[in-house]
């Protein structure tokens, strides 16, 4: 990962993370959303990963794997991306009762080189 990506892409896992995104990302929905678009595999992948990493145990575990999912559908499905994003948050959000930091992720999706317009017309969050 290149060094400012990784950072981001750490500073938006870590906006989700005050909420109980490592209970999502271990529920059958995350898995049907993974399913729906070919990332099930990846998913375990990175999961598999992080599990043999040594320092990481209990919830670092899902966040290092979340952080790497992350980075894989950005680099590999840039034009996916934004769309992808924003159907997790709108998943994710859909059961949880509180609001997400929109302003925040939009401010991180805004280093990652997407502009206003672009996170306009995917709304995450």
């Amino acid at each position: 990962m290149l060094k400012d990506t990784e950072k981001t892409m750490k500073e938006l896992a870590g906006r989700l993370w005050v909420f109980p995104l490592a209970d999502y990302l271990s529920s059958e929905s995350f898995l049907v959303f993974c399913r729906q678009y070919d990332l099930e595999d990846r998913w375990k992948e990175y999961l598999e990963l992080s599990r043999d990493i040594p320092e990481l145990y209990g919830n670092a575990v899902i966040k290092n794997a979340f952080v790497r999912f992350l980075h894989h559908i950005y680099s590999s499905r840039p034009g996916e991306f934004l769309s992808l994003f924003a159907l997790l948050m709108r998943d994710f959000s859909g059961r949880i009762s509180c609001t997400l930091p929109v302003d925040d992720l939009r401010s991180d999706l805004l280093h990652l080189g997407y502009s206003d317009r672009e996170i306009a017309l995917h709304n995450p969050g």
